[in-house]
């Protein structure tokens, strides 16, 4: 009977099936596939390499009486046995479709005996005999004796099976991939294997992997160039100096047409190897796919559990691509952005894309390519382009980046892309990726603290210090107001590594509230003139001062290095953002000329409709403000801070100027968001004097002043100071308004006397302290 059982066993691939029981099992684990997809399938098996046609199957499978059902039945029963074996019809490894005839089984089958149980280890079964017959005593006996003897052998066995699978590796324990070794003499294997074991080692949750930047910066401390290849005896030395567990040395050779990839896991206090794999491809095009089954290998015997591989174990082939060119392009453009070479990584990525036009993550990859470089439009394609292929073709943890990514870039909406990190996070607890991303996202929302909390945690478990999540915690704490902390945080950085400017630019902005005019001095010195952040920051501090002439210059400056550049959208931005700055000035004439001008560069986004909405709103050009909130409403219908914050500034700045005071106030009380702009404050505070409720914009402006961390404040301080000065006086408190004009007079003692609110404030003043005088 036990023969009769097993006869009816098939294996293929990593599936063991019994077709009397109707069980399907994946390394030892039970498939969840019944009904009609498992007949077809047994079907399929029973004539491996032959062709079924469609017909057969409905003959076998579906009764005469369901033939109008048959084709939507067939079609799905096919669609679900594909999900539980993991295969394709674009590109199959198990089940080939001939369109319109029926489908071959194309894996090579085993039929009969297996090597083992199918679903789990079996016990051994005890018969003794049914009576006791003085003859067999002494026979009986002995099978007592060597019963125990088995059974002490099974339990020795059992005891050394469990030291021996004992895993590898802990949880917590961090290894390191070292480069493909080529043995095959073909040039196509060099840079073109490593990114993709990468991705099928760190589809695990289980393991964390060394990030290739933070290699490449060891390997720059360790003297050597960050460039050079990681061998096996490097890669030792470079486990050691970050405390790492193993190293991974991966090769490729060739035997004949076969190519054989072993993987070898080399711990490194022992230098002997802990965890090996090894798959063979009977040809080029089977290579990547091959690589995939030997890393899944590689990460059991690693420790990783099958329920573990189960769920996060898509075919390599898949996950990346099975054009070795276009991985090896994909390969070359990583290590050209690494490099700070944007514009030479985007051929290769558009290389890539363009030998796989499926090839997911070369357009993700395209993507922040093109983002780096501000050509956000294409960047938003790429984007879009790899959120539209992500099912079926990334591994879970890219499916979770390229999701959040969209969101972040492509939608705006902020609410979709919080919900995809909160699961990547809860799938990989152990990403700094996902804990960077998700304190970007609390920081968008308002959320501080909650940001901070992330990114200090990505600081605390990156491998390798980052100076992205450093400058990332910095302007969290500057946002809270925290300087000594965000003062200490960067000099704690600086001891690892370089500060870029816009942490220069955070130390500057602090040793201006500190008075510290030598250190400001010091860090001017080390920003390249035309550096775009700190030719940004110095034009807020112009306005701050009021030096009309020299935020002018700074900003056509800005300008015009952008449009060099070719950077458009940019170019519309900055118009934008000088007309909205002209027009806070009461520069009306300016103001409504720059957005023309942004206008006519056909960018539109989201940022530059808001900001002129806004200017020509304040201008009374209503009806131009009005078409501006509606084209912004219709390109970012799911964008968060669009909808919750750009469209009620403009649309509050319409109302007030028609004179709908209460409307205008309710539009920004209502807002959500509160804490994304200083913008909100000042526009609410404009809102309540309007509306007659000074108290209220008191409030306001003394919040925006308090927020000194944020980016923007140099701009909005004085406004601010004018505001509350005029608030005061709305109040009836002249000495509060007399003290607040003064301050605001200290902060623009070398402002240009043209500015028309300059000249306004001044009259205010003067009418205020003779009234007083006449009453005193």
């Amino acid at each position: 009977m036990e023969s009769g059982v097993r006869a009816h066993r098939t294996r293929f691939g990593a599936f063991n099936v019994d077709l009397r029981s109707g069980e399907v099992y994946k390394h030892g684990i039970r498939m969840k596939l019944q009904g009609q997809p498992f007949q077809v399938l047994a079907v399929l098996l029973e004539h491996p390499g032959d062709v079924v046609t469609r017909e057969e199957l409905r003959q076998k499978l579906w009764p005469a009486d369901t033939f109008v059902d048959f084709d939507t039945g067939l079609n799905n029963a096919i669609k679900k046995l594909r999900d539980v074996l993991g295969d394709s019809a674009d590109e199959p490894r198990y089940i080939e479709t001939l369109p319109r005839r029926g489908y071959r089984f194309i894996a090579q089958v085993q039929n009969g005996e297996s090597t083992g149980p199918i679903g789990g280890e079996q016990k051994p079964t005890l018969v003794l005999p049914s009576r006791k017959d003085p003859e067999s005593v002494g026979q009986r006996r002995f099978t007592v004796i060597a019963l125990v003897a088995a059974l002490l052998i099974v339990a020795s066995v059992v005891a050394w099976r469990m030291l021996a699978t004992r895993p590898a590796l802990k949880q917590t324990d961090v290894i390191l991939l070292a480069n493909f070794v080529n043995r095959t003499g073909d040039p196509v294997f060099d840079n073109s294997l490593d990114k993709a074991l990468e991705v099928k080692l760190t589809e695990s949750p289980f393991l964390s992997l060394l990030p290739e930047t933070d290699v490449r910066a060891t390997l720059g401390m360790m003297r050597h160039n960050p460039d050079d290849r990681v061998t096996r005896d490097l890669g030792i030395e470079i486990c050691k100096r970050q405390g790492l567990k193993a190293v991974v040395v991966p090769e490729i050779d060739a035997v004949g047409s076969t190519y054989l990839i072993t993987l070898d896991a080399i711990d490194v206090q022992s230098g002997k190897s802990i965890a090996r794999s090894q798959e063979d491809a009977t040809n080029k095009n089977q290579v990547v796919a091959a690589l995939g089954k030997a890393g899944s290998q590689l990460r059991l015997e690693l420790g990783e559990s099958l329920r573990s591989l189960e769920k996060y174990d898509i075919p390599l082939d898949l996950a990346t691509t099975s054009s070795l060119e276009a991985l090896q392009a994909y390969r070359t453009g990583q290590s050209l952005m690494r490099s700070g070479k944007q514009n030479d990584a985007i051929v290769f990525f558009k290389r890539a894309v363009e030998l796989d036009p499926k090839f997911c993550s070369a357009y993700a990859a395209l993507g922040t390519a093109y983002f780096s470089i501000s050509n956000d439009q294409a960047a938003w394609k790429s984007f879009t382009e790899a959120y539209e292929l992500k099912d079926g073709r990334l591994t879970q943890e890219e499916n979770f980046q390229t999701t959040a990514l969209y969101h972040a870039y492509v939608t705006g909406n902020l609410e979709k892309g919080q919900a995809v990190l909160v699961l990547y996070q809860q799938a990989y607890p152990r990403s700094v990726f996902a804990a960077n991303r998700l304190g970007i996202n609390y920081m968008t929302l308002g959320r501080g603290d909650e940001g901070l909390q992330e990114f200090m945690w990505a600081i605390k478990h990156s491998t390798v210090p980052s100076a992205q999540y450093y400058s990332n915690a910095s302007q969290a704490l500057m946002s809270l107001g925290r300087f000594e902390e965000a003062k200490n945080l960067l000099n704690e950085w600086q001891q690892k590594g370089s500060l870029n400017t816009y942490e220069r630019g955070a130390l500057y902005r602090i040793a201006f509230f500190e008075k510290d005019t030598a250190t400001m001095e010091t860090l001017a010195g080390q920003f390249p003139t035309d550096d775009v952040h700190w030719r940004t920051l110095q034009m807020h501090f112009a306005f701050l001062r009021g030096d009309l002439s020299k935020f002018r210059s700074l900003s056509d400056a800005l300008i015009s290095q952008q449009r060099n550049a070719g950077q458009m959208e940019n170019v519309a931005g900055q118009l934008a953002m000088r007309g909205q700055l002209e027009s806070f000035l009461g520069k009306d004439d300016v103001s409504t000329n720059m957005c023309r001008h942004a206008a006519e560069l056909g960018q539109d986004t989201i940022d530059e409709l808001w900001r002129c909405g806004e200017v020509f709103a304040d201008a009374g050009k209503v009806a131009q403000a009005e078409a501006l909130a509606v084209k912004l409403n219709r390109i970012g219908p799911e964008d968060t801070i669009g909808q919750n914050v750009y469209l009620p500034l403009i649309r509050s700045a319409i109302e007030r100027k028609r004179g709908n005071v209460t409307l205008a106030v309710d539009l920004l009380a209502q807002s959500k968001l509160h804490d994304f702009t200083l913008d909100q404050y000042y526009q609410r505070a404009q809102a309540y004097l309007a509306a007659g409720d000074p108290r209220k914009a008191v409030a306001e402006l003394e919040t925006l002043l308090d927020h000194r961390g944020w980016w923007t404040w140099a701009v909005y301080a004085p406004l601010a100071q004018l505001g509350l000065a005029r608030a005061y006086a709305a109040q009836g408190d002249r000495e509060k308004s007399r003290k607040t004009y003064e301050v605001f007079f200290t902060t623009w003692k070398d402002a240009d006397p043209n500015i028309p609110i300059f000249r306004q404030a001044k009259a205010e003043y003067k009418k205020l302290t003779a009234t007083a005088s006449a009453a005193a």
